[in-house]
């Protein structure tokens, strides 16, 4: 089931990622895009085809508009406000790599069965 959810969040991060972006110059904008991104990290399960792709959306998405665009001026300003952005992007990618499960996940095992070495 986590598979299927892999496009459904990584347009979640995106779309995340564009309205913080929007709103960010505004002091209430940068809080209230900084709360929708971490709540909608923190309420997506951890996971290779669930948080991960909601963060490379998130961090895809700032990065693609942080860069110098054609009229030679930013979205994402050198400002305070800007870097906390980035910091949030930041923040986004290593929430979602460290709750990552790790390789080879749990053993089952059968009822009666020990853990001690032979």
């Amino acid at each position: 089931m986590g598979v299927r959810l892999a496009p459904a969040t990584l347009l979640a991060g995106i779309a995340v990622a564009v309205g913080t972006i929007a709103v960010y110059q505004w002091w209430w904008g940068l809080l209230l895009g900084a709360a929708a991104t971490l709540l909608l990290v923190l309420a997506t399960p951890p996971g290779w085809a669930t948080r991960l792709p909601l963060a490379l959306g998130f961090d895809g998405a700032v990065a693609l508009l942080a860069v110098r665009r054609g009229e030679g001026d930013y979205l994402v300003a050198s400002t305070g406000r800007g870097y906390a952005v980035l910091g949030l992007a930041l923040v986004v990618l290593m929430l979602a790599i460290a709750t990552l499960p790790r390789p080879g996940g749990k053993i089952p095992r059968l009822a009666g069965e020990t853990t001690t070495p032979e």
